[in-house]
């Protein structure tokens, strides 16, 4: 079993070197695209580039700290390094609030983008969004520090408690957004095939672009799901069953899954955004004529 444990915890060192360099690469090259394109909206921009922000600081600090801990797990036991671990802990939590909420706050405004309509500008706006960018990641950066000051076993029931109402609030937004979608891609249909096309065609655009923004939301919920909820569960377990062996080695796969997520998102945001993608094409197109 330790012959396997220390294979396991090598192949992973290797999973996150490969992870951190396409989370470094990918974010980066996605908020410079974010900031020279000017046609998405500036309140879905800031909620956008907060993402990628916090999934940048996963290539930059979280790779690097996880793969320190693993390296440091293969010689001796983590509770020899009480500072490392607790530093490591407490800038993978700050990123992973940071996601959680900045889902969160994607879905809620992408929610109110479809269901507003003209009020969506005067409520919404660029200012407004800021403040909140702001609040998440102040709000992101003082759960670690207070966290380890609460009683464990209320932290854990607090914690408990934000994490699925984060997930429960924002399938529900989510939900909301996908049937409103399909109702109104059944409105571009109809307005496409009517005779006066000139006259639509500034609705069936603002129509196209709402309904390609809330499918990213749509897409950045379901795989941040799919790679979070794995790490929850397992943590949940370990906390039932501290002594399993093969529960640590499951663990520490569900935390690079978790940061796969990180990679994942710029993906998204250049499929479902055309201008964004095409600002990165353009800059590589670039580049590559510069150096010939």
């Amino acid at each position: 079993m330790v012959g396997a444990l220390y294979s396991s915890n090598i192949a992973n060192i290797v999973f996150n070197a490969v992870l951190c360099f396409f989370a470094i690469t990918l974010n980066g090259a996605t908020i410079y695209a974010l900031r020279k394109t000017p046609s998405v909206p500036k309140p879905l921009k800031a909620l956008l580039l907060s993402l990628a922000v916090s999934d940048l600081g996963v290539g930059i600090l979280g790779h690097p700290l996880y793969i320190t801990r693993l390296a440091l797990d293969l010689q001796a036991d983590l509770t020899s390094f009480p500072t490392f671990y607790a530093v490591c802990i407490s800038v993978s939590s700050q990123f992973a609030y940071a996601s959680f909420f900045g889902v969160l706050s994607l879905s809620l405004d992408r929610f109110l983008a479809i269901h507003l309509h003209l009020r969506y500008q005067e409520l919404v706006t660029y200012q407004r969004v800021v403040t909140a960018v702001i609040s998440v990641w102040v709000l992101s950066g003082l759960i670690p520090l207070i966290w380890p000051q609460i009683p464990i076993h209320i932290a854990y029931v607090l914690i408990a408690i934000v994490l699925v109402s984060c997930f429960v609030v924002s399938g529900v937004l989510t939900s909301k957004i996908y049937a409103t979608v399909r109702r109104h891609a059944h409105q571009i249909h109809s307005l496409q095939v009517q005779p006066t096309v000139q006259e639509n065609a500034p609705n069936v655009t603002n129509a196209t672009r709402l309904k390609k923004s809330a499918f990213m939301t749509i897409y950045v919920y379901v795989l941040f799901v799919v790679c979070y909820l794995p790490c929850l569960c397992a943590e949940g377990f370990i906390s039932l069953h501290p002594d399993l062996a093969i529960l640590k080695a499951v663990h520490q796969y569900t935390i690079t899954l978790l940061f796969l997520n990180s990679s994942l998102n710029p993906l998204i945001y250049c499929w479902k955004l055309r201008s964004v993608r095409q600002t990165i094409m353009n800059t590589l197109l670039n580049a590559i004529s510069s150096q010939n």
